[in-house]
C-alpha cells in the first residue's frame, strides 16, 4: 500500500482537475479550462504530498498514536495532567460554592424586639 500513496495522489488531483475541466462554465474558453484544470491538480498533488496528505493517509490507515512523535505524545501528557488538575480544582470550587449558598440561604429566626403595652 506504501507503494501505491503517490499513484493515489496523482489519481486524486488528475480526477479533481478533470472535473473542472468538465464542469466549468460554457463562457470559459477551452484552453482557459484545461490550465485551470491543470493547476488545480498540480495545487492537489503538491498538498496530497505534503504533510496534510501524510496526515489524511495516517488517518485512513488507522495509524495508532504511538507511532507518532514523542514530542506531541509528551505535550499530550502534559496537557493531560493539567486538565485533570482543573477538573479537581472546579470540584473545589463546587464544594465550596455550595457551602456558601447554604450559609447564605439558612435563615436565622428574626430577632423580636419587645412590645411596649
Amino acid at each position: 500500500m506504501k507503494n501505491l500513496w503517490p499513484l493515489i495522489i496523482i489519481l486524486v488531483a488528475l480526477l479533481g482537475g478533470m472535473s473542472i475541466i468538465a464542469e466549468a462554465p460554457p463562457f470559459v474558453e477551452a484552453p482557459i479550462r484545461v490550465l485551470l484544470g491543470l493547476a488545480f491538480a498540480g495545487v492537489m498533488g503538491v498538498v496530497l504530498a505534503g504533510p496534510i496528505g501524510r496526515a489524511l493517509a495516517d488517518h485512513i490507515r488507522g495509524t495508532p498514536l504511538e507511532t507518532s512523535d514523542p514530542q506531541v505524545l509528551a505535550r499530550l501528557d502534559e496537557l493531560s495532567q493539567d486538565l485533570q488538575l482543573t477538573r479537581e480544582e472546579i470540584g473545589q470550587l463546587h464544594e465550596r460554592l455550595d457551602f456558601a449558598e447554604r450559609l447564605l440561604t439558612k435563615q436565622a429566626e428574626p430577632v423580636r424586639l419587645p412590645v411596649k403595652e
